[in-house]
């Protein structure tokens, strides 16, 4: 059975709420709700409410930090990636990897139409193939252990 995005939402606690910041806040406080959630990336709401980008940790990292800008005056949507990817909630958990992993990022927005389903971690696809992989994840842990220990 095709495991999908969609399954990996289902399981992921009530407390793991969509968490979005205003487009009008500063990096301070876009910071301030991912250390006291802690989670790696929120999303970014302009004043309608849609989606206007995300901002992560490596956001943090390389357009703030390193770049020497001030957290505390700058704002958020000067710094966020704006080009989120997203999937659709019937797409398979391999694929989301997939495209994950090509494209080098860690967090991947369900959306159907326009309505948003939620965000997903890496850490959230790894966690929920490692809980309901069907045996698959602990068959390549055997092998691979007996690949090794020969």
């Amino acid at each position: 059975m095709k495991q999908t995005v969609q399954a990996v939402l289902d399981d992921k606690p009530a407390s793991d709420e969509l968490i979005t910041v205003d487009s009008g806040a500063f990096v301070s406080e876009a910071v301030a709700v991912m250390a006291d959630r802690q989670i790696g990336a929120v999303l970014i709401r302009n004043e309608d409410g849609l989606v206007d980008g995300i901002f992560t940790e490596r956001d943090l990292l390389t357009r703030v930090v390193h770049a020497g800008r001030d957290p505390k005056t700058t704002p958020v949507s000067l710094v966020i990636t704006r080009d989120v990817r997203f999937v659709p909630p019937g797409t398979s958990v391999d694929a989301a990897l997939a495209l994950m992993h090509v494209n080098r990022h860690r967090h991947l927005l369900v959306i159907d139409g326009p309505r948003v389903h939620g965000l997903l971690s890496m850490r959230d696809l790894t966690h929920h193939l490692i809980c309901h992989g069907e045996g698959r994840l602990e068959a390549e842990i055997r092998s691979a252990g007996s690949t090794l220990a020969g």
